[in-house]
């Protein structure tokens, strides 16, 4: 539970204490939590028996932003909602080290070690990006990784959800191949992830606002290759271990996405393997995801 939904809820507490009665918690309104930190997101292949052998059918789930904007809040406020997967945030630029050298071309050493250095290579094909902005001006590299904007609701509905409809672009890249500086060798290949989304709904309750996500997305890695998903969605993101459900144990409740993992703890949250952030080795580690089983709002 975040810092700010657990004082919320404190305080709520405490006036109801005072006052001696019973009441509701006023609805916060459709929130959507801040993707300074990111949500993490499992994804589920809606078709699999006729999808599951083309090469855009391998995606797990992965780390998404979502952000909220209030268009017009002083003369006609109306939600709009932006969604950023890792799947392009992360091929903008890619990043890899060099042996540094000296003014004369000689490669330099430390205390007798090579000295590093990194080289980032812009991957975003300048002219592939498509589409502009509302006020006309074109696309940057990350504003097109971004989905479009969608008019998302302003209050919650009886199950407290909230709908995003109308996204008005795809969030995409395609992004160049990335060859050794030096070397010539392709450290990366060209690529290319198209998401499109729609149905997507936000969960916004007073005890856990805008904290769980739903949807669906097509996604493509190319010409002649689309499948659909569904998307679950947990803020925030937050890593486990899934070899700890084997034997749960209080030491290991954290790993287990349950109390003392930082997420709120009436989530029925699960760990799913390889999806969530990299570990030291940058290797995946788990991800804790809404329970599959219940979808989105995922309670115990």
């Amino acid at each position: 539970m975040s810092k700010r939904i657990a004082t919320a809820v404190a305080i709520i507490g405490a006036a109801g204490a005072i006052s001696g009665c019973a009441f509701e918690q006023p609805s916060p309104g459709c929130q959507v939590q801040d993707s300074d930190v990111p949500w993490q997101a499992v994804y589920i292949l809606k078709n699999p028996e006729a999808d599951g052998s083309k090469s855009c059918s391998k995606l797990k789930g992965e780390a998404i932003g979502a952000w909220k904007y209030v268009k017009d809040p002083l003369t006609n406020p109306t939600n709009q909602l932006v969604i950023r997967p890792e799947g392009t945030a992360s091929r903008f630029v890619y990043t890899y080290e060099v042996q540094a050298k000296n003014e004369d071309g000689t490669p330099k050493v430390k205390d007798g070690k090579p000295v590093m250095e990194e080289v980032e290579a812009e991957r975003a094909d300048p002219n592939e990006i498509k589409g502009q902005t509302a006020d006309g001006r074109p696309l940057t590299a990350k504003e097109a990784a971004s989905s479009g904007t969608a008019s998302l609701a302003m209050e919650p509905d009886s199950n407290g959800l909230c709908a995003a409809q109308g996204f008005d672009r795809q969030a995409s890249v395609i992004a160049t191949e990335v060859r050794h500086q030096e070397t010539n060798e392709v450290l990366v290949p060209a690529e290319t992830a198209i998401y499109t989304y729609k149905n997507v709904q936000v969960y916004s309750a007073a005890g856990a606002p805008g904290t769980q996500l739903s949807g669906e997305f097509t996604y493509s890695d190319g010409p002649g290759c689309e499948v659909e998903y569904k998307m679950l969605a947990l803020w925030p993101q937050t890593a486990c271990d899934p070899e700890a459900f084997a034997n749960p144990t209080e030491e290991n409740a954290a790993d287990r996405c349950a109390e003392g993992s930082g997420l709120n703890p009436d989530f029925d949250a699960v760990c799913v393997a390889g999806i969530g952030p990299l570990d030291d080795d940058g290797a995946r580690m788990g991800g804790c995801v809404p329970n599959p089983a219940k979808g989105v709002p995922s309670f115990k």
